[in-house]
């Protein structure tokens, strides 16, 4: 009992603040000196409060685990654990006891893990659930329905017989209710009994009780209002160890308009806060009364029930933390700190430990030992048991500390701690549960330097100090927010979690593939963890470690933000504060870099690429269903595509000029680019001298690109009278009245996302109608609200791009010969013109030319075949047929067949090429023709239709040609020719069967009389033929 008056005086008298961080006076009268009357009397009760029944006996079964607690000294053998909560803290828990459990006792399933989990978890495809032994499914929606229910966690744990919960963080973890509940029932709570709970973990009663022992504290609401002299509320605590209602009413604010008294007697500005609330989730910064009145109900909405205060906000601190835990047999360790200053709406972004120098950390070795042994004496003075943080508010300049309160549970951070310290805190707090005293447990034992860690001498925790640590280690959080709007959360599937731990990054993810994050959740999902010898070294691992993580899914990350937050001079040189990172967010002073032409090319290439996937898709299943027209076929290769991006709209022209190949047209400028689809989904896109790998997600308010690991929204153009939500969630209450002007920028309603309370603003000025009623459920893209704009001229306009990228290269790189080129033209792909592409079929071995030259007229034969003299219908309804397991072949032959104007040029350019060959086959030195193109002249010379008329006539002219023939003309029919309509240049003539022109044109096909030769280009009976020589 004196220890603890000692340690509260020590933390009255140590280092006052003083400085520019120093809290401003409040209001005259509104401060007075606390009173020492009463302090040892509610120190008595408080200790008679936690004072625990007889320890239960570990159990007799001769396991390993019973054999360990028996070991080491504990009092109780816990076995099922119910873990009441879920996201990161379900899912670093297990893994870090069954972790413990496999290392400490050779099998990681002595212990079994029951999760509570709601639907949304569930469907999520939660990896908390996976990793548990058993999950028991509750209600969804609020966490009231569920993880902050406390009656529902007691009658599950009651029900499945569990030895222990474990609480985690947020939820119900810092309620009183829950470890009093527990005891009732005889199962274990894996953290602070409940009268400690009561005066320590809720911030209220904590100011209460640290100023009743002096503690200086912050003015706040209830630093006036004492009875008899109005000065600073004190704890005369009640026979259970509380503090008594009314004395803690009077700390609380229960209105805005009480909350506006209490601001102008503590002064602006000032936080709002819950004090159930944490992790940024219930706590507001106002710098004026017109915003303290519009926080009330965010933060009423945002936490549900909770006690709310005003404490006056201290500016340029630096915010540091001790890690505690506390055992039953009265023990309590400090395992060093952190330092958490980077925040961003209070929730913190970047966590660090070590926080002393030399390693890179900002505070005196001997003043954080200072500020250790307080924390220390607190904890153990007042009977707390677990894991838990004293935080405290450090002034950098002169190296003063300024107690501010103590966190009941483990935190979100606490790895940093496992990271410099090698303690496994939630098995720590596994084997605090169990009774085991704090000097039998290895990891600590080990942690002092000890080298019998399994040995049973004790440690003087106070007097004894620790080796110096010699790492560090910085953590980034990851979470389901968007960094480009204040860091706004969203919700939404998770396709894909990259990340590659080495021997200094590691993480953990509480999602995994195909997972999500629902609307109820909290944001964050991941916690990533990088090591060095000092400070620096662990930034540039953490750096290197968030540019290699992909995330991929309908949620945003911050990932390249915070890579941008590493990389600031202030970071790197410790110079920031708790209202660093909210100054950059309010000045948009840091943002990804971007490369325009690199973004939007990569989300045209994007566009085109699955708009050519949905279109064969789409023609797939019309065949599959027996429709045979192929009508869509034409969009598989020419279409136009529009990006919006920055206030500019990018027209463009798109030509599928190769299987991976895309033309693309803007202005007057051509660019070329090979796009490869990837196994997961994602694109390679080889444009600009290089390939980058592309990322595309359509929401309804755009396309979501990714480039180069860089993320953007290339947004739909929206009417701007139409006021439509960006986040996923609920509709709170509007803030304006239907009818109302507004001007652009006003927030016109507050919506719930992921446990935060937010307000839409207008984007222009009108008259306000909103359509959706409170309540609503919304998803992002859905329309709110309606403006009647005052002055629709003045919108800004989306403006047509009329420049060039002159970054951009014209051509990819690639090894295309000019049969390749042609051959892809026959193919049905946009090649340009191809009179051009044949006249580059050149070789100094013109039989080479020759050859490719048979095989590109044996490539068109293959398609034309098919469709020459028949019915479209029925050449579909073949090819269907023929490739009903794989229609994508089918559906080339139709795009080949689709473009017959352009291949059939390029074979008439072909057969003219052959023709000056062969005329000049002296000169050129061509061998006789090859029997493939004797055949392919053959079949394209008997090729039915008009449409093939002039390409059969050449090819029967290269035929005679090729051969050395130059028949006289015997009889000349022209009865059945329009002599009008006939070529200047050519003549009829009748072969007879077997002479050379004749075999010419069958090939090997052999005919008894003249009337079975066909005329090229006609039908009918009489053995003439239409040639020229």
């Amino acid at each position: 009992m004196a220890r603890l008056s000692i340690a509260l005086a020590l933390l009255a008298t140590a280092h006052a603040f003083t400085g520019p961080l120093a809290p401003r006076a409040p209001h005259k009268n509104a401060l007075v000196a606390p009173q020492q009357k009463g302090v040892r009397n509610w120190l008595t009760k408080l200790k008679a409060a936690v004072a625990d029944p007889a320890p239960v006996a570990a159990e007799t079964k001769q396991d390993r685990l019973a054999e360990y607690v028996a070991a080491k000294g504990g009092t109780r053998v816990i076995r099922r654990v119910l873990i009441a909560n879920n996201g990161m803290a379900a899912t670093k828990s297990i893994m870090s006891m069954r972790r413990w459990a496999y290392l400490e006792l050779g099998d990681e399933r002595a212990l079994e893990f029951i999760v509570m989990a709601t639907p949304e978890d569930l469907n999520a495809n939660a990896e908390f659930v996976r990793l548990a032994d058993e999950y028991v499914e509750v209600p969804g929606g609020s966490n009231t329905n569920n993880y902050a229910n406390v009656k529902l966690i007691v009658d599950t744990a009651s029900r499945l017989g569990v030895d222990a919960v474990w609480p985690g963080w947020g939820h119900a973890s810092e309620n009183p209710k829950l470890p009093r509940a527990l005891k009732e029932k005889g199962i274990a709570f894996m953290g602070p009994p409940a009268p400690v709970m009561s005066v320590l973990g809720d911030k209220i009663a904590a100011n209460i009780l640290a100023q009743t022992a002096k503690v200086p504290s912050i003015p706040w609401s209830g630093s006036f209002g004492n009875p008899g002299d109005d000065g600073p509320l004190q704890a005369n605590l009640q026979e259970d160890g509380t503090i008594p209602r009314e004395t803690f009413e009077a700390g609380c604010v229960h209105s805005a308009e009480e909350a506006l008294a209490a601001a102008e007697r503590v002064q602006y500005p000032v936080m709002l806060k819950a004090s159930e609330g944490g992790g940024g989730k219930g706590i507001r910064m106002c710098k004026n009364a017109e915003e303290l009145s519009a926080a009330f109900p965010q933060v009423e909405n945002e936490q549900p029930g909770s006690p709310i205060f005003v404490m006056q906000l201290m500016t340029g601190a630096r915010h540091l933390e001790v890690q505690v835990v506390g055992d039953e047999h009265g023990n309590a360790v400090a395992l060093n700190g952190r330092d958490c200053s980077t925040q961003r709406r209070f929730q913190k972004i970047f966590e660090e430990a070590p926080p002393t120098k030399p390693s890179g950390g900002i505070a005196r070795p001997d003043v954080f030992a200072d500020m250790e042994l307080k924390a220390k004496q607190l904890v153990q003075n007042i009977g707390y048991v677990g894991a838990g943080t004293v935080e405290y508010l450090y002034n950098a300049a002169n190296d003063d500390y300024f107690f501010l309160e103590l966190n009941p549970r483990l935190q979100v951070e606490h790895p940093c701690t496992e990271g410099i310290t090698d303690i496994n805190m939630p098995a720590t707090q596994l084997q605090v549960a169990m009774g085991i005293p704090l000097h039998r447990i290895p990891h600590i034992r080990r942690f002092y330097g000890l080298e019998d860690v399994h040995g049973s001498s004790t440690i003087d925790f106070h007097e004894v100090r620790y080796p110096k640590i010699t790492k560090h280690v910085i953590a980034a959080r990851i979470t389901a927010e968007n960094p480009d709007e204040g860091f706004k959360p969203t919700s939404g599937s998770i396709e894909r979690v990259k990340f590659q731990s080495t021997r200094n990054v590691w993480g953990y993810f509480s999602v995994g593939a195909n997972g999500g994050i629902h609307e109820f959740a909290d944001s964050q999902f991941g916690h990533i963890f990088a090591s060095g010898a000092t400070r620096e070294i662990a930034r540039r691992h953490l750096v290197l470690a968030l540019k290699s993580v992909e995330i991929r899914g309908k949620i945003r990350n911050p990932v390249e933000y915070l890579v941008e937050l590493l990389e600031t001079d202030a970071f790197k040189a410790n110079d920031i504060h708790t209202g660093w990172l909210d100054g950059i967010l309010r000045a948009k002073s840091i943002a990804v870099p971007t490369n325009t032409p690199r973004l939007v090319l990569a989300a045209v290439l994007y566009r085109s690429h699955q708009f050519v996937k949905s279109k064969r898709e789409e023609l797939e299943a019309s065949l599959a269903k027996g429709q045979l027209s192929t009508v869509l076929v034409k969009d598989l290769t020419a279409f136009s595509q529009t990006i919006t991006y920055e206030g500019l709209k990018y027209d463009f022209l798109v030509q599928k000029s190769g299987p991976e190949v895309f033309s693309l047209r803007l202005n007057d400028q051509s660019i070329t680019a090979k796009v490869r689809e990837q196994p997961d989904g994602s694109l390679l896109c080889a444009f600009g001298g290089a390939t980058r790998k592309v990322h595309g997600l359509e929401e309804p308010l755009g396309l979501r690109i990714i480039c180069d690991g860089v993320t953007c929204l290339m947004p739909t153009i929206f009417d701007p009278s139409e006021l439509r939500t960006d986040v996923t969630g609920k509709v709170v209450r509007y803030l304006q009245e239907d009818g109302t002007h507004l001007d652009a920028g006003a927030p016109y309603v507050e919506v719930e996302a992921m446990k935060m309370i937010m307000a839409l603003k207008t984007g222009e000025a009108g008259k306000f109608n909103h359509l959706k009623p409170p309540g609503s459920i919304i998803s992002a893209g859905d329309l709110l609200a309606k403006l009647e704009l005052s002055d629709p001229s003045k919108v800004a306009k989306v403006e047509p791009y009329q420049g060039a990228f002159d970054d951009i290269l014209d051509i990819v790189e690639e090894d295309e010969t000019a049969a390749d080129k042609c051959a892809l033209l026959l193919d049905g792909f946009e090649r340009g013109d191809p009179t051009t592409l044949a006249k580059d079929l050149t070789d100094d071995n013109v039989n080479v030319v020759v050859d490719e030259a048979a095989q590109l007229l044996q490539r068109y034969l293959v398609v034309e075949s098919r469709y020459a003299g028949r019915p479209m219908d029925a050449v579909v309804q073949e090819l269907v047929a023929e490739h009903k397991e794989d229609l994508t072949k089918a559906i080339d032959v139709a795009r080949a067949h689709s473009q017959l104007k352009q291949r059939t040029v390029l074979c008439q350019q072909i057969l003219k090429e052959l023709l000056q060959i062969y005329a000049n086959r002296r000169a050129s030195g061509v061998d006789p023709a090859p029997m493939t193109l004797v055949s392919a002249l053959a079949q394209l010379a008997a090729l039915p239709g008009d449409a093939y008329g002039d390409l059969a006539l050449l090819a029967l002219r290269v035929s005679l040609v090729a051969n050395d023939e130059a028949p006289t003309p015997r009889t000349l029919d022209t009865r059945l020719f329009d002599k009008a309509s006939l070529t200047r240049g050519y003549a009829l003539i009748e072969l007879e069967t077997g002479s050379a022109a004749a075999t010419a044109f069958l090939g090997n096909l052999s005919v008894e009389t003249p009337s079975k030769l066909t005329k090229p280009g006609r039908g009918g009976e009489p053995p003439a033929l239409f040639l020229f020589f």
